[in-house]
Protein backbone atom coordinates (compact mmCIF):
# COMPACT_ATOMS: atom_id res chain seq x y z
CA UNK A 1 0.00 0.00 0.00
CA UNK A 2 1.07 3.39 -0.82
CA UNK A 3 1.75 5.79 2.08
CA UNK A 4 0.96 9.64 1.24
CA UNK A 5 2.83 11.66 2.71
CA UNK A 6 0.14 14.50 4.95
CA UNK A 7 0.69 18.04 3.41
CA UNK A 8 1.04 19.40 6.85
CA UNK A 9 4.30 16.99 6.92
CA UNK A 10 5.87 18.95 3.02
CA UNK A 11 5.23 22.20 4.93
CA UNK A 12 8.85 22.91 5.94
CA UNK A 13 10.13 21.09 2.73
CA UNK A 14 7.61 23.39 0.56
CA UNK A 15 9.04 26.50 2.42
CA UNK A 16 12.74 25.77 1.55
CA UNK A 17 11.72 25.07 -1.93
CA UNK A 18 9.63 28.49 -2.55
CA UNK A 19 12.44 30.31 -0.73
CA UNK A 20 15.30 29.01 -3.07
CA UNK A 21 12.66 29.15 -6.29
CA UNK A 22 12.01 32.82 -5.28
CA UNK A 23 15.65 34.01 -4.21
CA UNK A 24 16.27 32.45 -8.33
CA UNK A 25 13.73 34.28 -9.77
CA UNK A 26 15.19 37.72 -8.23
CA UNK A 27 18.64 37.13 -9.01
CA UNK A 28 16.94 36.05 -13.33
CA UNK A 29 15.08 39.69 -12.97
CA UNK A 30 18.08 41.80 -11.82
CA UNK A 31 20.04 40.11 -14.57
CA UNK A 32 17.61 40.47 -17.13
CA UNK A 33 18.04 44.72 -16.35
CA UNK A 34 15.13 45.16 -13.48
CA UNK A 35 16.52 47.91 -10.63
CA UNK A 36 14.38 46.29 -8.02
CA UNK A 37 12.70 43.39 -7.80
CA UNK A 38 9.83 41.64 -5.94
CA UNK A 39 8.85 38.63 -6.25
CA UNK A 40 6.06 36.42 -4.26
CA UNK A 41 4.62 32.95 -4.10
CA UNK A 42 1.60 31.87 -3.09
CA UNK A 43 0.61 27.94 -2.25
CA UNK A 44 -1.64 26.00 -0.44
CA UNK A 45 -3.97 23.09 -0.15
CA UNK A 46 -7.46 22.33 1.32
CA UNK A 47 -10.31 20.25 1.31
CA UNK A 48 -14.11 21.69 1.37
CA UNK A 49 -16.88 18.47 1.92
CA UNK A 50 -20.65 19.09 2.69
CA UNK A 51 -23.50 17.68 3.68
CA UNK A 52 -27.32 17.34 3.46
CA UNK A 53 -30.00 15.31 4.72
CA UNK A 54 -26.60 13.54 7.01
CA UNK A 55 -25.31 12.12 3.66
CA UNK A 56 -22.02 13.73 1.91
CA UNK A 57 -23.30 16.06 -1.00
CA UNK A 58 -20.16 17.91 -2.44
CA UNK A 59 -16.39 17.25 -1.96
CA UNK A 60 -13.64 20.02 -3.01
CA UNK A 61 -9.95 19.60 -3.59
CA UNK A 62 -8.69 23.06 -3.48
CA UNK A 63 -4.79 23.07 -4.51
CA UNK A 64 -3.32 26.09 -5.59
CA UNK A 65 0.13 27.84 -6.34
CA UNK A 66 1.25 30.86 -8.31
CA UNK A 67 3.99 33.20 -8.16
CA UNK A 68 3.65 37.18 -9.08
CA UNK A 69 6.70 39.53 -10.05
CA UNK A 70 6.91 42.73 -9.71
CA UNK A 71 9.94 45.10 -11.14
CA UNK A 72 11.08 48.49 -11.21
CA UNK A 73 13.21 50.06 -14.08
CA UNK A 74 14.14 53.49 -13.95
CA UNK A 75 11.13 53.84 -12.05
CA UNK A 76 8.97 52.39 -14.28
CA UNK A 77 6.74 49.53 -13.05
CA UNK A 78 5.79 46.14 -14.84
CA UNK A 79 4.05 43.14 -13.02
CA UNK A 80 3.42 39.53 -14.33
CA UNK A 81 2.30 36.08 -12.85
CA UNK A 82 2.67 32.90 -13.92
CA UNK A 83 1.19 29.05 -11.50
CA UNK A 84 3.75 27.28 -13.34
CA UNK A 85 7.09 26.75 -11.62
CA UNK A 86 9.43 25.62 -14.67
CA UNK A 87 12.27 27.79 -15.59
CA UNK A 88 11.21 28.47 -18.63
CA UNK A 89 7.85 30.09 -17.31
CA UNK A 90 9.29 32.03 -14.56
CA UNK A 91 11.24 33.35 -17.04
CA UNK A 92 9.30 34.15 -19.46
CA UNK A 93 7.35 35.79 -17.06
CA UNK A 94 10.05 38.15 -16.17
CA UNK A 95 10.65 39.25 -19.46
CA UNK A 96 6.72 40.15 -20.15
CA UNK A 97 6.90 42.11 -16.74
CA UNK A 98 10.41 43.99 -17.35
CA UNK A 99 8.26 44.70 -21.02
CA UNK A 100 5.39 45.93 -19.51
CA UNK A 101 7.71 48.74 -17.65
CA UNK A 102 8.02 50.57 -21.12
CA UNK A 103 4.69 51.40 -21.16
CA UNK A 104 4.34 52.85 -17.29
CA UNK A 105 5.30 56.39 -16.53
CA UNK A 106 7.78 57.05 -14.32
CA UNK A 107 7.05 57.52 -10.82
CA UNK A 108 9.14 58.76 -7.91
CA UNK A 109 7.37 56.88 -5.69
CA UNK A 110 7.52 53.78 -6.53
CA UNK A 111 9.51 51.23 -5.87
CA UNK A 112 10.16 48.49 -2.72
CA UNK A 113 10.30 49.87 0.72
CA UNK A 114 12.71 50.84 2.20
CA UNK A 115 15.42 49.14 3.60
CA UNK A 116 15.70 49.84 7.14
CA UNK A 117 11.69 48.80 7.02
CA UNK A 118 12.54 45.57 6.34
CA UNK A 119 11.62 42.94 8.44
CA UNK A 120 14.61 40.90 10.21
CA UNK A 121 13.20 39.34 13.79
CA UNK A 122 12.63 35.67 14.38
CA UNK A 123 8.98 36.11 15.90
CA UNK A 124 6.88 32.79 16.57
CA UNK A 125 3.47 33.88 15.92
CA UNK A 126 1.73 30.04 15.89
CA UNK A 127 -0.04 30.54 12.61
CA UNK A 128 0.44 26.67 12.03
CA UNK A 129 -1.47 23.82 13.49
CA UNK A 130 -1.92 20.53 11.81
CA UNK A 131 -5.34 19.97 10.79
CA UNK A 132 -7.07 16.73 10.15
CA UNK A 133 -6.63 15.96 6.06
CA UNK A 134 -8.58 12.85 5.78
CA UNK A 135 -11.20 13.14 3.45
CA UNK A 136 -13.06 10.27 5.56
CA UNK A 137 -12.75 12.63 8.78
CA UNK A 138 -13.62 15.69 7.38
CA UNK A 139 -17.22 14.01 5.58
CA UNK A 140 -17.93 12.25 8.90
CA UNK A 141 -17.53 16.02 10.74
CA UNK A 142 -19.83 17.99 8.67
CA UNK A 143 -22.15 14.55 8.08
CA UNK A 144 -22.11 14.65 12.23
CA UNK A 145 -22.89 18.35 12.28
CA UNK A 146 -25.97 17.97 9.45
CA UNK A 147 -27.09 14.54 11.64
CA UNK A 148 -27.02 16.73 15.33
CA UNK A 149 -29.13 19.15 13.37
CA UNK A 150 -31.70 17.07 12.51
CA UNK A 151 -32.34 15.28 15.29
CA UNK A 152 -32.79 18.56 17.42
CA UNK A 153 -35.51 20.17 14.92
CA UNK A 154 -38.54 18.42 16.36
CA UNK A 155 -37.10 20.42 19.94
CA UNK A 156 -38.12 24.05 18.27
CA UNK A 157 -40.87 22.82 15.55
CA UNK A 158 -43.33 24.63 17.46
CA UNK A 159 -41.75 27.76 17.27
CA UNK A 160 -40.70 27.80 13.41
CA UNK A 161 -37.89 25.96 13.19
CA UNK A 162 -38.30 23.72 9.97
CA UNK A 163 -34.90 21.97 8.90
CA UNK A 164 -31.33 21.47 8.15
CA UNK A 165 -30.19 23.36 5.21
CA UNK A 166 -27.04 21.42 5.23
CA UNK A 167 -23.54 21.53 6.74
CA UNK A 168 -20.08 22.30 5.81
CA UNK A 169 -16.25 21.61 6.97
CA UNK A 170 -12.90 22.67 4.94
CA UNK A 171 -9.65 22.81 6.11
CA UNK A 172 -6.57 24.97 4.00
CA UNK A 173 -3.29 25.18 4.60
CA UNK A 174 -1.67 28.19 3.22
CA UNK A 175 2.66 28.93 2.22
CA UNK A 176 3.23 32.45 1.25
CA UNK A 177 7.03 33.60 0.33
CA UNK A 178 8.37 36.45 -0.47
CA UNK A 179 11.85 37.77 -1.91
CA UNK A 180 12.92 40.99 -2.79
CA UNK A 181 16.30 42.27 -4.51
CA UNK A 182 17.08 43.87 -0.88
CA UNK A 183 18.21 40.85 0.38
CA UNK A 184 14.61 39.58 2.01
CA UNK A 185 13.48 36.22 1.74
CA UNK A 186 10.72 34.94 4.09
CA UNK A 187 7.31 32.65 4.07
CA UNK A 188 4.96 32.23 6.28
CA UNK A 189 2.91 29.28 6.95
CA UNK A 190 -0.63 28.67 7.68
CA UNK A 191 -3.51 27.17 9.01
CA UNK A 192 -6.96 27.58 9.02
CA UNK A 193 -10.41 25.70 9.34
CA UNK A 194 -13.74 26.37 9.70
CA UNK A 195 -17.47 24.63 9.79
CA UNK A 196 -20.78 25.87 9.45
CA UNK A 197 -24.34 24.91 9.86
CA UNK A 198 -27.92 26.67 7.89
CA UNK A 199 -31.07 26.23 9.44
CA UNK A 200 -34.40 26.85 7.50
CA UNK A 201 -37.33 28.40 10.12
CA UNK A 202 -40.94 29.68 8.87
CA UNK A 203 -43.62 31.57 10.56
CA UNK A 204 -46.68 32.77 8.92
CA UNK A 205 -45.37 31.66 5.66
CA UNK A 206 -42.24 33.63 5.21
CA UNK A 207 -39.49 31.38 4.86
CA UNK A 208 -35.93 32.29 6.80
CA UNK A 209 -32.44 31.31 7.24
CA UNK A 210 -29.55 31.70 8.94
CA UNK A 211 -26.61 29.51 10.37
CA UNK A 212 -24.04 29.06 13.20
CA UNK A 213 -20.27 28.57 12.54
CA UNK A 214 -16.64 28.28 13.87
CA UNK A 215 -13.87 29.54 11.94
CA UNK A 216 -10.02 29.42 13.07
CA UNK A 217 -6.46 28.49 13.07
CA UNK A 218 -6.15 26.40 16.53
CA UNK A 219 -8.33 23.56 16.04
CA UNK A 220 -8.10 22.79 19.96
CA UNK A 221 -10.28 25.80 20.06
CA UNK A 222 -12.68 25.05 17.94
CA UNK A 223 -16.38 25.35 18.76
CA UNK A 224 -18.09 21.59 19.79
CA UNK A 225 -21.16 20.62 17.24
CA UNK A 226 -23.75 21.69 19.83
CA UNK A 227 -22.38 25.15 20.58
CA UNK A 228 -22.81 25.84 16.57
CA UNK A 229 -26.29 24.17 16.69
CA UNK A 230 -27.34 26.33 19.78
CA UNK A 231 -26.14 29.61 17.68
CA UNK A 232 -27.95 28.29 14.27
CA UNK A 233 -31.35 27.83 16.26
CA UNK A 234 -31.15 31.25 17.67
CA UNK A 235 -29.97 33.24 15.06
CA UNK A 236 -32.72 31.52 12.73
CA UNK A 237 -35.30 31.63 15.04
CA UNK A 238 -35.08 35.31 16.11
CA UNK A 239 -35.76 36.30 12.58
CA UNK A 240 -38.98 34.70 12.30
CA UNK A 241 -41.89 37.16 12.33
CA UNK A 242 -40.00 39.81 11.22
CA UNK A 243 -41.83 43.33 10.97
CA UNK A 244 -41.58 46.90 9.88
CA UNK A 245 -41.35 49.93 11.94
CA UNK A 246 -42.25 53.25 11.43
CA UNK A 247 -40.13 55.90 9.95
CA UNK A 248 -38.45 57.68 12.63
CA UNK A 249 -35.26 58.03 14.76
CA UNK A 250 -34.40 55.56 17.48
CA UNK A 251 -31.77 54.51 19.33
CA UNK A 252 -29.34 52.18 17.52
CA UNK A 253 -27.51 48.65 19.33
CA UNK A 254 -25.66 47.05 17.20
CA UNK A 255 -24.93 43.42 17.77
CA UNK A 256 -21.15 42.48 17.79
CA UNK A 257 -21.02 41.31 14.05
CA UNK A 258 -22.94 44.79 12.69
CA UNK A 259 -20.72 46.56 15.39
CA UNK A 260 -17.85 44.61 13.72
CA UNK A 261 -18.92 45.81 10.07
CA UNK A 262 -19.73 49.41 11.07
CA UNK A 263 -16.75 50.06 12.70
CA UNK A 264 -14.35 48.58 10.23
CA UNK A 265 -15.42 51.38 7.47
CA UNK A 266 -12.86 53.04 9.78
CA UNK A 267 -10.32 50.68 8.44
CA UNK A 268 -10.88 51.43 5.36
CA UNK A 269 -11.01 55.59 5.32
CA UNK A 270 -7.97 55.52 6.97
CA UNK A 271 -6.22 53.48 4.06
CA UNK A 272 -2.79 55.63 2.96
CA UNK A 273 -3.79 55.31 -0.50
CA UNK A 274 -6.91 57.30 -0.15
CA UNK A 275 -5.61 59.72 2.41
CA UNK A 276 -3.13 60.67 -0.74
CA UNK A 277 -5.98 60.14 -3.23
CA UNK A 278 -8.24 62.60 -1.16
CA UNK A 279 -10.88 60.03 -1.15
CA UNK A 280 -11.86 59.65 2.13
CA UNK A 281 -13.87 61.75 4.93
CA UNK A 282 -10.96 61.30 7.18
CA UNK A 283 -8.21 62.68 4.76
CA UNK A 284 -7.90 65.78 7.35
CA UNK A 285 -8.90 63.95 10.70
CA UNK A 286 -5.45 63.06 12.23
CA UNK A 287 -4.75 63.79 15.23
CA UNK A 288 -8.42 64.92 15.82
CA UNK A 289 -11.10 63.29 17.57
CA UNK A 290 -13.04 61.36 15.68
CA UNK A 291 -14.99 59.22 18.86
CA UNK A 292 -15.80 60.06 21.97
CA UNK A 293 -12.87 60.72 24.66
CA UNK A 294 -13.80 56.80 26.11
CA UNK A 295 -12.72 54.71 22.89
CA UNK A 296 -9.45 53.57 22.74
CA UNK A 297 -8.82 51.44 19.55
CA UNK A 298 -5.56 48.95 19.43
CA UNK A 299 -4.38 47.17 17.00
CA UNK A 300 -1.73 44.10 17.55
CA UNK A 301 -0.16 41.88 14.91
CA UNK A 302 2.14 40.28 17.45
CA UNK A 303 -0.67 38.36 19.32
CA UNK A 304 0.45 34.86 19.49
CA UNK A 305 -2.32 32.27 17.76
CA UNK A 306 -4.11 35.71 17.01
CA UNK A 307 -6.53 35.34 13.57
CA UNK A 308 -4.57 38.43 12.14
CA UNK A 309 -1.48 38.36 13.24
CA UNK A 310 1.90 38.98 11.17
CA UNK A 311 5.28 39.34 11.47
CA UNK A 312 5.81 41.25 8.33
CA UNK A 313 3.33 42.82 5.32
CA UNK A 314 2.93 41.69 1.88
CA UNK A 315 5.97 44.40 0.83
CA UNK A 316 8.52 42.88 3.82
CA UNK A 317 7.76 45.92 6.21
CA UNK A 318 7.98 45.00 9.77
CA UNK A 319 4.80 45.09 11.35
CA UNK A 320 4.29 46.95 14.96
CA UNK A 321 1.25 47.35 17.29
CA UNK A 322 -0.35 50.71 16.73
CA UNK A 323 -2.65 52.80 18.92
CA UNK A 324 -5.00 53.88 16.08
CA UNK A 325 -7.54 56.03 18.36
CA UNK A 326 -6.45 57.11 21.77
CA UNK A 327 -8.94 58.84 24.08
CA UNK A 328 -11.25 59.56 20.84
CA UNK A 329 -8.40 61.19 19.15
CA UNK A 330 -7.11 59.13 15.35
CA UNK A 331 -3.71 58.86 15.90
CA UNK A 332 -2.36 56.70 12.86
CA UNK A 333 -3.07 56.45 9.49
CA UNK A 334 -2.22 52.91 7.77
CA UNK A 335 0.69 53.47 5.51
CA UNK A 336 2.41 51.35 3.25
CA UNK A 337 5.88 52.15 1.21
CA UNK A 338 4.41 53.85 -1.69
CA UNK A 339 1.96 56.42 0.19
CA UNK A 340 4.86 56.99 2.44
CA UNK A 341 6.48 58.81 -0.05
CA UNK A 342 3.20 60.01 -1.15
CA UNK A 343 2.35 61.42 2.11
CA UNK A 344 5.56 62.05 3.77
CA UNK A 345 5.17 60.23 6.13
CA UNK A 346 6.46 56.83 8.46
CA UNK A 347 5.69 53.42 7.04
CA UNK A 348 3.88 51.24 9.40
CA UNK A 349 3.43 47.98 7.46
CA UNK A 350 0.09 48.61 5.97
CA UNK A 351 0.31 46.81 1.99
CA UNK A 352 -1.99 44.56 3.51
CA UNK A 353 -5.38 44.47 5.50
CA UNK A 354 -6.19 45.07 9.41
CA UNK A 355 -4.43 43.03 11.76
CA UNK A 356 -5.34 42.17 14.94
CA UNK A 357 -7.73 44.97 16.43
CA UNK A 358 -8.91 45.55 19.91
CA UNK A 359 -11.92 48.31 20.38
CA UNK A 360 -12.24 49.25 24.53
CA UNK A 361 -14.13 51.81 26.30
CA UNK A 362 -13.42 52.73 30.29
CA UNK A 363 -15.93 50.53 32.69
CA UNK A 364 -18.35 53.29 32.78
CA UNK A 365 -19.20 53.12 29.05
CA UNK A 366 -19.12 49.24 29.06
CA UNK A 367 -21.78 46.91 29.30
CA UNK A 368 -23.46 43.32 28.69
CA UNK A 369 -26.26 43.55 25.76
CA UNK A 370 -29.28 43.74 28.28
CA UNK A 371 -27.93 46.00 30.14
CA UNK A 372 -27.40 48.18 27.38
CA UNK A 373 -30.91 47.71 26.25
CA UNK A 374 -32.32 47.93 29.73
CA UNK A 375 -31.28 51.54 30.47
CA UNK A 376 -32.20 52.57 26.63
CA UNK A 377 -35.66 51.31 27.01
CA UNK A 378 -37.12 50.70 23.63
CA UNK A 379 -35.23 50.70 20.62
CA UNK A 380 -34.02 48.39 17.60
CA UNK A 381 -31.19 46.36 17.94
CA UNK A 382 -29.19 45.04 14.34
CA UNK A 383 -27.89 41.57 13.77
CA UNK A 384 -26.88 42.57 10.47
CA UNK A 385 -26.26 44.50 7.97
CA UNK A 386 -26.78 44.94 4.12
CA UNK A 387 -26.03 46.59 0.95
CA UNK A 388 -23.05 48.42 -0.35
CA UNK A 389 -24.26 51.95 1.21
CA UNK A 390 -21.15 53.35 2.40
CA UNK A 391 -19.72 56.61 0.84
CA UNK A 392 -16.13 56.48 2.11
CA UNK A 393 -15.39 59.65 0.17
CA UNK A 394 -17.67 61.98 2.19
CA UNK A 395 -18.87 59.59 5.08
CA UNK A 396 -22.54 59.44 4.32
CA UNK A 397 -23.62 55.60 5.00
CA UNK A 398 -27.09 54.09 4.28
CA UNK A 399 -27.07 50.31 4.83
CA UNK A 400 -30.08 47.94 5.00
CA UNK A 401 -30.86 46.52 8.42
CA UNK A 402 -32.26 43.40 10.28
CA UNK A 403 -32.64 42.81 14.09
CA UNK A 404 -35.45 43.17 16.45
CA UNK A 405 -37.42 45.92 18.06
CA UNK A 406 -37.43 46.27 22.13
CA UNK A 407 -39.54 47.69 24.80
CA UNK A 408 -38.53 48.29 28.53
CA UNK A 409 -35.60 46.62 27.59
CA UNK A 410 -37.32 43.27 26.37
CA UNK A 411 -37.50 42.05 22.75
CA UNK A 412 -41.18 42.27 21.28
CA UNK A 413 -40.55 41.41 17.55
CA UNK A 414 -38.09 40.88 15.03
CA UNK A 415 -37.55 43.36 12.42
CA UNK A 416 -36.18 43.29 8.85
CA UNK A 417 -36.54 45.11 5.34
CA UNK A 418 -35.03 48.72 7.26
CA UNK A 419 -32.76 50.88 6.19
CA UNK A 420 -30.80 53.15 9.27
CA UNK A 421 -28.47 55.98 7.79
CA UNK A 422 -26.00 58.54 8.97
CA UNK A 423 -22.74 60.33 8.39
CA UNK A 424 -20.23 58.25 9.84
CA UNK A 425 -18.64 60.79 11.57
CA UNK A 426 -21.69 61.99 13.24
CA UNK A 427 -21.93 58.51 13.83
CA UNK A 428 -18.49 57.69 15.62
CA UNK A 429 -18.91 60.87 18.09
CA UNK A 430 -22.44 59.61 19.06
CA UNK A 431 -21.16 56.45 20.13
CA UNK A 432 -22.68 56.19 23.80
CA UNK A 433 -21.87 52.57 24.96
CA UNK A 434 -19.59 49.55 23.74
CA UNK A 435 -20.53 45.84 24.93
CA UNK A 436 -18.33 43.05 26.39
CA UNK A 437 -20.01 40.72 23.76
CA UNK A 438 -16.49 40.04 22.34
CA UNK A 439 -16.41 37.41 19.55
CA UNK A 440 -13.09 35.08 19.38
CA UNK A 441 -13.92 34.21 16.21
CA UNK A 442 -12.81 37.71 14.75
CA UNK A 443 -9.59 39.09 14.15
CA UNK A 444 -11.76 42.71 14.95
CA UNK A 445 -12.51 42.61 18.89
CA UNK A 446 -15.20 44.66 19.37
CA UNK A 447 -18.65 44.14 21.20
CA UNK A 448 -21.90 45.48 20.46
CA UNK A 449 -22.64 49.45 20.09
CA UNK A 450 -25.14 51.88 21.13
CA UNK A 451 -25.82 54.60 18.86
CA UNK A 452 -28.56 56.56 20.97
CA UNK A 453 -30.45 58.34 18.21
CA UNK A 454 -30.34 57.12 14.11
CA UNK A 455 -32.60 57.56 11.42
CA UNK A 456 -34.39 55.05 10.66
CA UNK A 457 -36.47 54.03 7.27
CA UNK A 458 -39.20 51.37 7.29
CA UNK A 459 -42.89 51.74 6.63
Amino acid sequence: MRIVMSYFAQLQDRKQQYEDLACQAVQIASSKGANEVRIKISAGKGLDISSRHSEVENIEFNQMQGMSVTVYKNKQSGHASTSDFSLDSINATIDSALSLCEYTSPDECAGLCEKEDLYHGNLDLAQLYELDEDPEVIAQKAVSLDKLAEQNISKYQEQGLKESDGSSYSMFYSVRTLATSHGFCNTSLESEFAKYLSLLGQKDGVMQRSGGYYSGIDPSKEWSDQRVLDEAVEKTLSKLGAKKVATGKYPIILTRNAAREFISTLFSGIQGMRVYQNSTFLKDALNTKIFPEFINIKEDPWVVGGLGSVAFDSEGVATRPLEVVQNGVLKEFFIDSYSARKLNMPCNGHNDSVYNIFISADDAHTCDLQTMMNEVGSGLVINSLMGQGTNIINGNYSRGASGFYFENGNRVHAVDEITIAGNLKDMFLSIAKLGNDLDERSRVQVGSILLPEITVSGS
